[in-house]
């Protein structure tokens, strides 16, 4: 009898040791393919994000090479949603990273050009604004070089930032660009003071009402400080949106060509025959 009990616990122990390996090898891969997924979608908000608020900018002030690499991050993000809904993480991923690098080079690119441009600004208008005894203009004077400070604060902060980390670094410069546009109204508000063909009847900072003195006391330069003025609340002003026309036509075989040194040709139609062989 002992003898039968003891066959029995061997046999129950032998298949106990065959099944809990199987299940916790199907556990461990469950919980990577969940991990994968959350990651994925995490970064495809991200980059949704970053890639939309930057589009005004591009829009409105992009020079040829910024459209370009703006298309191409663009199409690295409709191609990491593309492989997303097909459940290929893996590749889904890879694309989600090279969005996330790719925007770190245009947004370090946009964000230097607009603090120049941000500068020279303040420093012409302060030569106004120092002379007189009006204490508005001297307030935006000093809140527009105080936004400008800010947001090379957080320019240095991104890069300092790891280099692994791309999502974190766009973020900083997210918010650097943020400040320099707030720290742009500041010019706005000061060149209707300054330089308008007419003197300006502003009764709040609304949109609409600083829109339409814009184009009554400063009309002969009307294009250019309503652009601005635009930009500076990520609006496009009388251009292209590039954002949307990538979407409607987003030639993703252009990834199979590399785009300079920035970004290398990707291997598409590899890619697409892995995934039909698999069951």
């Amino acid at each position: 009898m002992k003898g039968l009990i003891r066959k029995y616990l061997y046999l129950s122990f032998l298949l106990v040791s065959f099944i809990v390996p199987f299940q916790t090898s199907n556990a461990d891969l469950d919980s990577n393919r969940a991990t994968a997924l959350i990651r994925v979608e995490r970064g495809l908000k991200q980059n949704e994000f970053h890639l939309k608020a930057i589009n005004s900018t591009i829009s409105n002030y992009g020079t040829e090479e910024d459209k370009a690499l703006y298309r191409r991050c663009l199409q690295h993000h409709i191609e990491t949603f593309t492989l997303y809904l097909q459940f290929d993480l893996g590749h889904s991923y890879d694309e989600m990273r090279q969005t996330q690098r790719l925007l770190v080079l245009l947004y370090s690119k946009v964000v230097e050009a607009s603090a120049t441009t941000v500068r020279r600004e303040l420093d012409f208008l302060s030569k106004y604004a120092l002379r007189t005894k009006d204490a508005e203009a001297r307030h935006h004077l000093e809140m527009g070089y105080r936004e400008y400070g800010a947001s090379n604060q957080k320019k240095i902060i991104a890069d300092n930032t790891r280099p692994y980390l791309p999502g974190i670094k766009t973020q900083y410069l997210y918010e650097s660009l943020k400040l320099l546009k707030q720290s742009r109204e500041y010019v706005i508000l000061l060149s209707l003071k300054f330089l308008s063909d007419f003197e300006p009847d502003l009764q709040t900072t609304e949109f609409e009402e600083i829109y339409n003195e814009i184009n009554r006391a400063m009309f002969t330069k009307a294009d250019h400080y309503s652009r601005i003025h635009f930009d500076n609340h990520f609006n496009i002003y009388n251009a292209a949106n590039l954002y949307e026309s990538t979407w409607e036509n987003p030639g993703l075989q252009e990834l199979e060509k590399a785009l300079g040194d920035l970004d290398p040709a990707t291997d598409r139609a590899r890619r697409i025959a892995k995934r039909s062989m698999t069951p």
